[in-house]
């Protein structure tokens, strides 16, 4: 299991508000939102949420880092926190405020995947497995998941095999899909840090380098 750094727990929820609800919430230029919700939560800590704008069928995931914690409010000013979002996600939360507008919005929540054929090491709470690979991109993966599915919001370290090194990378879940044995499928956004992280774009500009087809 990944192990966080001091104050960097991660937090998993989703949300549903009100257009005028997100649009006072989000901050374009600072790239903050405030979301009323996880007022449970430490300032440092990271945070994915799954926002919804209601009467609008598009969804996105945002991550980000707790800043502001209010634990009590009142009509005007709701319990919830202030996340600083990562640059990943700023696009994002512009669709999301273009749609809470009332504009016409075409979002994919994605960069590019690339169909790979591969198997991985991840290990979750100290176990490892061998995961199947579905597709791959520069902020993750698809897998298909042997045995029970991991909780989005759980951390897990994919193994990253490197010549005769194998780098780790932390890893949280971001959803999951049941289904029958060899059908169960879970996406990981990866923390593509240090040589780690290196790695791993490598081996997604080698894929879409070698003509491999798009998801």
């Amino acid at each position: 299991m990944v192990r966080p750094l001091p104050g960097e727990s991660v937090h998993s929820v989703s949300v549903h508000l009100e257009p005028a609800q997100f649009l006072a919430a989000w901050r374009e230029k600072t790239g903050a939102v405030f979301l009323p919700t996880l007022s449970e939560t430490r300032v440092g800590d990271q945070v994915a949420v799954r926002v919804g704008i209601h009467g609008h069928p598009i969804r996105a995931t945002l991550f980000g880092k707790v800043t502001l914690v209010r634990r009590v409010g009142r009509p005007a000013l709701p319990p919830g926190v202030e996340l600083q979002l990562e640059k990943n996600s700023l696009a994002a939360a512009g669709f999301l405020a273009a749609a809470a507008r009332g504009e016409q919005v075409s979002f994919q929540e994605r960069a590019p995947r690339y169909v790979l054929e591969r198997t991985f090491v991840v290990e979750r709470a100290g176990r490892a497995m061998e995961v199947a690979a579905i597709n791959v991109s520069q902020g993750g993966l698809a897998v298909r998941w042997p045995g029970p599915l991991p909780l989005v919001g759980d951390e897990l370290v994919l193994k990253l095999r490197e010549g005769f090194f194998a780098r780790a990378l932390e890893a949280i879940v971001c959803w999951n899909q049941p289904g029958a044995e060899g059908e169960r499928t879970v996406g990981l956004k990866l923390r593509a840090e240090g040589r780690a992280g290196r790695a791993w774009l490598k081996l997604v500009d080698d894929v879409a380098r070698s003509g491999a087809r798009t998801a």
